[in-house]
């Protein structure tokens, strides 16, 4: 049972996705593998044509046990845990009734950290004091006081991570023509299927603003800084993409090249940096949006890789249908992303994404539970729940008060 934590979010504060359609996310490499659409694939739902499948594919599942293995709690003083299992807390839920909901499964339950939004579709949820923020328009009070919020989360023994959405922005484009990227045909902002715009990740300016929110945040208190859509667009008419003159060789150099920039400046800070990446980057370098593994990892403390199954292609992993193999594929998928990024930094911590939302069918909470395990035993500690309206599956989270 998923159980909601708060109202649905309106305006810019509403997540919009985090499944883009997967068309131009799939290149060469894994045309092998197939060509779908997001909305494409098997479309079933419920346990029952869950177990269809995977009769059909002829494995066998992997048992599913409990989720995790020994009880964290909270950490004192929002210290860092030995496992982190955080839950995502969007803005429209991070000042307001919801947060409570979340605050009490962070007291009663294995969950000791909340990611929050700090900036998403190009608004902050707190006043910031960025020049260029304020100039644009960007700022919000959703919530009042970021750094008394921050301190409220640490009473209560939450390790606090704030989530900074980068590129994907639907305010810096519109204000500042010269930061986005451009449709060729019309000469004003890309967007993507969805209307979404998008600042040019070759802008230095466009990198500067992002961490100077950053730097705010850290200076609140959060512990560590999440980058989300750190890469480049992969929706949309992407053969009117114009970036002008690009200032990095490649895509990828642009990417690893702000991390080591933001790293830079967030390390003094004594903040750790961590990065959201597709799911689909474990299997191939060079899924066409500048996420390479190898390029990002040794700028990175945590890479945080988004291994939600109904996003990979059928034939990933050799599963027709990835969707109703959540084992599985979180079981492949960090094995692949734990090669690639420990070969660049041995010490990295790898925190997946998991997915507790449905999209091509029904996620019940086996499902939740299966990745939990899947991740487990591939050896890491911690894991994050995604769900874009904070409604979690309460029931696959382990007790550990009372």
């Amino acid at each position: 049972m998923r159980v909601s934590t708060g109202p649905t979010g309106e305006g810019p504060y509403r997540r919009r996705r985090r499944f883009a359609p997967l068309p131009m996310m799939l290149t060469a490499a894994l045309l092998a593998v197939a060509l779908v659409s997001g909305c494409g694939g098997d479309q079933d739902s419920g346990q029952g044509a869950r177990e269809e499948a995977r009769a059909a594919q002829g494995g066998q599942e992997k048992p599913r046990g409990a989720t995790t293995g020994g009880e964290t709690g909270m950490a004192e003083g929002g210290e860092k845990p030995e496992a982190v299992k955080a839950l995502y807390v969007p803005g429209f839920v991070a000042e307001g009734e919801g947060l409570d909901g979340v605050l009490r499964l962070a007291e009663e339950t294995e969950v000791n950290a909340l990611v929050v939004d700090v900036k998403d579709a190009g608004v902050t949820t707190y006043p910031s004091e960025v020049p260029l923020a304020q100039e644009i328009g960007a700022t919000s009070d959703r919530i009042p006081d970021l750094a008394a919020f921050v301190r409220g989360l640490k009473e209560k023994g939450v390790y606090p991570i704030a989530r900074l959405a980068v590129f994907q922005d639907d305010v810096l484009p519109h204000a500042r023509p010269d930061l986005a990227a451009i449709d060729a045909t019309t000469g004003e902002p890309w967007l993507t299927y969805q209307g979404a715009a998008w600042a040019n990740p070759y802008r230095e300016e466009a990198q500067r603003y992002n961490v100077e929110i950053a730097k705010e945040a850290a200076a609140a208190g959060f512990e560590e800084v999440q980058f989300d859509y750190v890469r480049f667009p992969s929706d949309g008419e992407m053969v009117n993409l114009a970036y002008g003159e690009e200032t990095a060789p490649t895509q990828e150099d642009a990417i690893a090249g702000f991390l080591e920039y933001a790293h830079g400046e967030l390390e003094p800070m004594g903040v750790e940096v961590s990065a959201d990446v597709f799911g689909l980057v474990g299997m191939n370098d060079y899924v066409g949006v500048g996420q390479v593994v190898s390029k990002m990892a040794p700028h990175l403390d945590v890479l945080c890789p988004m291994v939600y199954p109904s996003h990979y292609p059928p034939g990933a992993y050799g599963y027709d249908n990835p969707d109703v193999y959540p084992y599985e594929i979180v079981d492949l998928a960090m094995a692949d992303f734990g090669t690639k990024a420990r070969a660049v930094n041995p010490g990295i911590e790898i925190r997946p994404w998991l997915q507790d939302f449905d999209y091509l069918s029904e996620y019940e909470p086996a499902d939740v539970e299966a990745q939990m395990k899947a991740t487990e035993e591939a050896g890491l500690k911690g894991w994050i729940l995604w769900n874009a309206n904070a409604e979690y599956t309460t029931e696959v989270l382990k007790k550990v008060n009372g």
